[in-house]
């Protein structure tokens, strides 16, 4: 089975911060193949989406926010808007059929509790997790797994996920940012700051596995970065200033 990748296509030369839009769907033919069917209401979400600074209820899939559009095949899908401050929050969520009582999660045991991409709340349930990216993006997965029905990542035609060992440190900061790639063996990444606004505030490129970046003449605040490879493959996420 392939390992989850985070990582987002982003258009060369433009990058707007002022709103990002996630695309969740979810694939429920195993889950009908299993016996059962499809609540009235459809297919919802619930999670922590007021919280996060989108327009759609918190843990409240029986409200008309959290309805999700049947797109045919068995899939159901929606759209979520964020604003730029909520790039790099996790976003809890899980996948509803109908209301509670017939959702993802509800014993420690379910794929995506397995798989890695769902923790448990404290009280039993498994919650799906997503850092919010910098870019749109539209993830696809099967009811209660990490992956496509298919096995697939949840984001399509993505490449190998050669910033599986990134880490980026100390964050918070106060004068320099390191940025160090683990083991894999990378060129010529360009990386790139920006503040809220979508304005390019650092550029940089790094040669080797792990390099330091000087954002001591930067404003207090919340920037984005993007890492780029010279093949177009990017990832983004949030670092802040001191």
């Amino acid at each position: 089975m392939k390992k989850i990748t985070t990582l987002l296509f982003v258009c060369a030369g433009f990058f707007s911060f002022a709103q990002v839009n996630v695309t969740y769907q979810v694939d429920v033919r195993n889950y009908l193949a299993a016996g059962n069917s499809t609540d009235p209401n459809g297919f919802r979400v619930g999670g922590d989406f007021t919280t996060q600074g989108a327009s759609v209820a918190d843990w409240a899939p029986s409200d008309a926010s959290c309805a999700m559009t049947d797109m045919g095949n068995n899939i159901w899908s929606i759209t979520v808007r964020y604003p730029a401050t909520s790039i790099g929050n996790t976003q809890s969520y899980k996948f509803v059929n109908g209301d509670w009582g017939m959702n993802e999660g509800t014993d420690p045991g379910t794929t995506i509790a397995v798989d890695g991409c769902g923790i448990d709340d404290g009280s039993g349930n498994i919650n799906r997790q997503l850092v919010i990216p910098a870019s749109d993006v539209t993830y696809t997965f099967c009811w209660d797994s990490c992956y496509q029905c298919n096995g697939d990542d949840p984001v399509a035609s993505l490449e190998e996920n050669v910033f599986s060992g990134l880490s980026v440190t100390p964050n918070p900061s106060v004068d320099f940012v390191t940025f160090d790639f683990g083991d894999n063996s990378l060129n010529d990444v360009a990386i790139r700051i920006f503040d809220l606004s979508g304005k390019l505030v650092a550029d940089n490129v790094a040669s080797s596995s792990t390099t330091e970046v000087n954002i001591s003449n930067l404003q207090s605040g919340s920037y984005i970065y993007t890492l780029t490879t010279v093949d177009g493959v990017s990832t983004s996420g949030k670092i802040v200033k001191l």
